[in-house]
């Protein structure tokens, strides 16, 4: 059984910078990604959570962008 690996956006920042201290992923740029579709968003709660396993294969070049455009901020203000 496939069970994702959901994270905070701040979440997910911290767990990419502890494999590339060097990374330019950054909050907006995650937020941009969810925005245009790239990344799927998942609201959980009151917080935005991202499947860590869809952004790695996005970052490794093994997922490509969706058609459909997700507009994050029609669902939430505090993105």
């Amino acid at each position: 059984m496939y069970l994702p690996r959901l994270r905070r956006i701040a979440d997910v920042l911290n767990e990419v910078k502890q494999v590339d201290p060097d990374t330019c992923l950054t909050r907006s740029m995650l937020i941009e990604l969810m925005k245009q579709g790239v990344i799927t968003p998942l609201k959980y709660g009151n917080a935005w959570v991202v499947n860590m396993d869809e952004l790695l294969l996005f970052v490794n070049g093994k997922k490509e962008k969706q058609n459909e455009i997700y507009d994050v901020r029609r669902h939430s203000q505090n993105v």
